[in-house]
């Protein structure tokens, strides 16, 4: 049993390998263009606002740049305002003075990048080798994790690096290293295919609950104070317009921090109709259904997205020792599998009659 599981975990580690090599790379890339923009605090310090505060920059912002889709408000990660849409960013500092303007290029290589990640510009074909492969992976990680418990008693941290490039230097290294961060490549794995083929399930709350009007028609400011009442020890993080136009109403969004065990943010929101004031739905993290907080959290605990910079970081970490992990599996197993057999295999002579 332990030799069959050792060879499926050769054999089809070393075909998973090549894939997960271009999705970690390119992983390490989006993470880390992830947390520059995150340590780009566009020279402004973050100062606590009131809900007043935040009510009127957010009212401004609405009526100042009615094209603009939204606006973000200022955090500890991001203490600047940001009006934007899919194409662009203008950002502000609190007293609405521009700092600068970003245009977002569907060319760009970020978005390159992106896409080469979640489907190596394949589309959905793409998509779906990326999902089975990570299934493979995890089930790959899961076999390491066992043949590891077999030779558990032989470990030894100094081997995690190897001290030089021959095969068994190598392999303890990814034997040691795979163990050490089993955990995190694990959620990269099962979450990367929970994206693709996990269910969005539908909200818990009842249909027919009662719709209070909260503030006076069209007036943003004292809607945004009425909804902020609701939940008065949230963070109020952003606000959305409606992307498409809405026969029944212009229902907007506005996201806030909550408590939740993942600490993910923006997880809450409370959805009003702008034209009349009326309160569409007020939805905690917990109220959305136990599918669809699979599929959320699945989604940035993937990216790291709407994580705290620590998790972005250690994902970072995780992906550049995947990376290294899966560069040596290739290397080991060429050399024993592939050169090691070209080499054995013993010449033909050709007779010459």
């Amino acid at each position: 049993m332990t030799k069959l599981l050792k060879t499926l975990h050769n054999w089809i580690g070393f075909f998973i390998s090549l894939i997960m090599l271009i999705v970690l790379t390119t992983g390490i890339y989006l993470g880390c263009a992830d947390l520059f923009k995150r340590l780009d605090d566009k020279n402004q310090q973050y100062v606590s606002l009131t809900h007043e505060q935040k009510a009127e920059i957010a009212s401004q912002i609405l009526l100042s740049y009615p094209e603009m889709n939204g606006v973000k408000l200022p955090t500890e990660m991001s203490p600047y305002v940001e009006a934007y849409t899919r194409q662009q960013s203008i950002f502000l500092t609190t007293g609405l003075d521009e700092i600068s303007t970003q245009v977002k290029n569907k060319n760009s290589l970020q978005s390159w990048m992106f896409w080469f990640h979640r489907n190596f510009q394949l589309s959905d074909p793409g998509k779906h080798v990326n999902a089975v492969s990570a299934i493979l992976a995890t089930v790959i990680m899961f076999i390491g994790l066992y043949l590891w418990w077999l030779i558990r008693k032989g470990f030894r941290w100094k081997q995690t690096l190897p001290k030089n490039g021959k095969n068994s230097a190598l392999i303890k290294s990814h034997i040691q290293l795979g163990l050490i961060f089993s955990i995190p490549l694990l959620v990269m794995s099962i979450s990367g295919a929970y994206i693709t083929y996990g269910s969005w399930g539908e909200s818990t709350l009842d249909d027919n609950r009662v719709k209070p009007v909260l503030a006076q028609a069209d007036n943003w400011r004292a809607q945004i104070l009425a909804a902020q009442s609701l939940w008065p020890n949230s963070e109020l993080v952003s606000i959305s317009k409606p992307r498409k136009a809405e026969a029944t109403g212009y229902i907007y969004s506005l996201s806030f921090n909550g408590d939740n065990a993942l600490g993910l943010l923006q997880t809450d929101t409370i959805k009003i109709d702008l034209n009349t004031g009326r309160l569409e739905s007020a939805q905690t993290f917990s109220d959305k259904g136990l599918a669809y907080q699979l599929k959320y959290s699945a989604r940035f605990l993937h990216d790291g997205a709407r994580m705290p910079t620590w998790y972005l970081l250690l994902l970072i970490i995780s992906s550049i020792v995947g990376t290294l992990m899966v560069g040596f599996v290739l290397v080991t197993f060429t050399r024993k599998e592939i050169i090691a057999r070209v080499k054995a295999k013993p010449l033909v002579k050709v007779k010459v009659s």
